[in-house]
Parts: structure tokens; C-alpha cells; sequence
């Protein structure tokens, strides 16, 4: 219990916090560049992010 209350409390800071705020034209250009969700199409998906030349994220989930 005690290795577990450094990162809860850690944690607890990160979400009173937040997430940093971007400003600046280097933000706007970064929300311009954004991937659209493709649902069952790995092939459809990593194309258009190679053309863009954009990290692909994947989403995975099981009902367990």
C-alpha cells in the first residue's frame, strides 16, 4: 500500500492540473493534421497516415 500512494497522489496532481494548453500557430497547424477514425480498415488507415505522414493509433478492446 505504501508503493501505491506516491502514484495516486502523482496522479491526483496530472488531473487537477490538466493537460497543457497549446498556443501559438504551431497548435493550430498541429489540429489541422488530424487522421480520420477509419472503423475495419487497417489497409484504408495506414495508407492515408503514411501519406500524411502521421502516427497511426489503433484502438483494441475486449469485453472481458
Amino acid at each position: 500500500m505504501r508503493r501505491f500512494a506516491p502514484v495516486a497522489l502523482a496522479l491526483g496532481v496530472l488531473a487537477a492540473v490538466g493537460p497543457p494548453v497549446a498556443a501559438g500557430p504551431l497548435a493550430a497547424a498541429a489540429v489541422e493534421r488530424v487522421l480520420p477514425f477509419v472503423v475495419d480498415d487497417y489497409a484504408k488507415a495506414l495508407a492515408e497516415a503514411r501519406a500524411q505522414k502521421l502516427p497511426l493509433f489503433i484502438e483494441a478492446w475486449a469485453p472481458w
